[in-house]
């Protein structure tokens, strides 16, 4: 039901070896950054404190993008180009999965097989994350929360597609079935015996911004394409509640255009 084979995380980073941990420690310090030991399901970087977004950079070398990138998401979502762009085709099903809490957000893998085509580019869906509020801005304003789900072109390109969620409305039965198998402890992951109904999650109407940027947590990998639909998913005022129990917010700040084109459907 979920394939076995994990590909690399959006949102979790394996643990390096110790003496890479050593050498980090002391750029750390030397950075008047005061470490503290992480317990027991508490990831290595977080949206907050000492671990948050404005240290990401100087975490790891191969952070740097996070503090030294010039095509970094999120961005706020004005002034696009205005273009008929064509409708991206999603092919996506029911699927089995599994559900993650990751200490930053819960991680949800799927089975394979699924995918979307952009501009020609087949690229496979591996995974999702949820988030509160969205990183994306439209206008300066964020919604409620955003689903991103990651996938992987055959040759590496990756391509994010954000959903954003509306809060007041009916409630969604997909965000249910995933809230109803939550793991019971951070760190922590559960295979359920249930079904995620993706293709219920994509909106109707096609309309979609498109721009190049990165993943928006370490290592802030750039030249991702980001599809932001602006159709939003209507979810309850109950269901936000549940997500805002288990994580305070878990978004990174906007970052510079630095002049990237905006495309927008019009």
């Amino acid at each position: 039901r979920v394939a076995a084979a994990q590909p690399a995380s959006l949102d979790a980073t394996p643990a390096p070896p110790e003496r890479a941990a050593s050498a980090r420690e002391e750029a750390l310090r030397a950075a008047g950054i005061e470490l503290t030991r992480l317990g027991p399901g508490v990831p290595e970087w977080s949206y907050e404190g000492e671990r948050g977004p404005q240290h990401w950079g100087r975490m790891r070398p191969e952070w740097r993008l996070c503090e030294e990138g010039t095509r970094q998401s999120p961005i706020d979502l004005r002034d696009g180009i205005a273009v008929d762009l064509a409708p991206v085709r999603f092919d996506y099903r029911r699927t089995g999965f599994r559900i993650r809490d990751t200490g930053n957000t819960l991680q949800v893998e799927v089975g394979e097989g699924m995918g979307i085509t952009v501009r020609g580019v087949r690229y496979a869906l591996e995974r999702l994350t949820l988030h509160r509020p969205s990183h994306d801005r439209v206008g300066g304003m964020a919604h409620d929360m955003a689903i991103y789900l990651q996938h992987r072109a055959d040759d590496g390109r990756m391509a994010i597609v954000s959903l954003l969620l509306s809060a007041g409305g009916d409630a969604s039965p997909a965000l249910q079935t995933l809230w109803n198998n939550l793991p019971l402890d951070r760190g922590r992951e559960f295979v359920p015996d249930a079904v995620l109904d993706l293709p219920a999650l994509v909106p109707a109407d096609p309309g979609h911004y498109l721009y190049t940027g990165s993943l928006p947590m370490p290592p802030c990998t750039e030249d991702v394409l980001w599809v932001v639909m602006k159709q939003p998913v209507t979810i309850s005022a109950d269901q936000l509640d549940v997500f805002a129990r288990l994580y305070p917010r878990n978004g990174r700040p906007i970052q510079p255009t630095n002049g990237r084109p905006l495309l927008e459907s019009r």
